[in-house]
């Protein structure tokens, strides 16, 4: 059977699912899954295709709905070139398919599979974190749930995105101290759905002991966030007036969180978690200006010379100007796209993880090098660093 049998037999007939894996070097897609969907009657394929390239470790999951006939199409234009691996999954058993580097195809045929069925849902079920079916007063109070445990319908979206931030946390949390309290440094908490979120997640979930302070400059959002702190018992939550500059923490501090704050009151962040020596730093970075105003650059003059561009490129090198220094300073950093772009455009997420060495390679500082002398500026958080 050649490949193009196998792909028109398994989309004509009878296919349960597709995954495409083992990207080549230089592909621009890393991962792609395809399954049949229903929508309205008719019998679609959903793909869903992880794109970025991997040396920069940031992907963005893209889904498309597609006619047997485009989904052909698709599968032909990434593989063999952009894969070199394809699982084919059928109601009859599954077939492993192997792409040589000179596109030399081979197709196994996988033994001692039972037949399987397609599960036809379009919207799958999704195992949230917090999951909806039991009462947490937290989000009854902050109007995401129902008394019954159910999310309202309007509040959807922030009760994706909460789950969505305890992801991000549950993939580090083997990072924390196991063996003590967990110190969490909360920056620019507001009206902290997220930090309600995460100590439930940490003290309720997982049964771990903590200490979270979380920092705003508005004293009444702080009063109000204490009074539910206070009426849930939570014990381990501490709210505080005060900004980021100006904070300073009486012990260790193993994560500092800060989502949205303006600025280079980020770079204060970060600048706090690296002092602090934290084994992990997030941010989701926010109305980045600072280069804006500084940048000097005649190589970028065909692109500063229109202001809406400008801006969006300063920002994108702001963040990775930080994601760089944390890397100097021996993180582990990656750049993530937090929440899906229609709900906000301040959707990057820096996550850095402490590694086992204080400072890394040249290789990155001068990366960082060759971005400062790009832009002809540096950002806050190299001015706090040398200092």
């Amino acid at each position: 059977m050649t490949f193009d049998e196998l792909l028109d037999k398994a989309v004509c007939n009878d296919l349960v699912r597709m995954v495409f894996s083992k990207p080549r070097k230089d592909a621009f897609s890393q991962k792609m899954k395809v399954r049949p969907v229903a929508v309205k009657g008719e019998i679609l394929f959903q793909a869903t295709t992880a794109q970025g390239y991997k040396e920069n470790n940031t992907y963005k999951e893209v889904h498309e709905n597609l006619s047997d006939k485009n989904l052909i199409q698709k599968i032909k234009a990434v593989f063999p070139s952009d894969f070199s691996q394809a699982l084919i999954e059928t109601k009859e058993g599954g077939y492993t398919v192997l792409a040589g580097k000179k596109g030399n195809i081979t197709i196994v045929k996988n033994k001692g599979e039972a037949p399987r069925q397609a599960d036809l849902s379009h919207n799958r079920g999704k195992k949230y974190l917090i999951p909806e079916g039991s009462r947490i007063p937290f989000l009854e109070d902050l109007g995401v749930m129902t008394a019954e445990g159910k999310v309202v319908k309007s509040r959807y979206d922030k009760y994706r995105q909460l789950n969505r931030y305890l992801e991000f946390i549950d993939d580090v949390l083997d990072k924390l101290p196991s063996d003590k309290d967990i110190t969490i440094v909360d920056f620019g908490c507001g009206k902290s759905y997220l930090t309600f979120a995460l100590y439930h997640y940490l003290v309720e979930l997982n049964k771990r002991q903590v200490k979270i302070i979380g920092l705003d400059l508005k004293s009444d959002v702080i009063k109000e966030c204490n009074r539910l702190k206070d009426k849930y018992k939570f014990s381990g939550l501490t709210f505080m007036e005060g900004d980021i500059e100006h904070f300073d923490s009486e012990g260790s501090v193993d994560m500092v969180i800060s989502l949205h704050a303006c600025d280079t009151a980020t770079d204060y962040a970060i600048y706090k978690g690296i002092k602090w020596g934290a084994s992990v730093i997030m941010a989701v970075p926010c109305c980045q200006h600072e280069l804006n105003k500084t940048a000097n650059s005649s190589e970028l003059s065909g692109v500063f010379q229109y202001g809406i561009l400008k801006d969006r490129v300063c920002a994108a090198i702001t963040d990775a100007m930080r994601a760089n220094v944390l890397k100097q300073w021996g993180y582990d950093a990656q750049v993530l796209e937090f929440i899906d772009m229609e709900h906000t455009p301040k959707n990057i997420l820096i996550r850095a993880v402490k590694g086992n060495k204080k400072m890394i390679s040249v290789s990155e500082s001068d990366k960082e090098k060759m971005l400062r002398e790009l832009v002809g500026a540096s950002i806050t958080l190299e001015k706090l660093l040398s200092e």
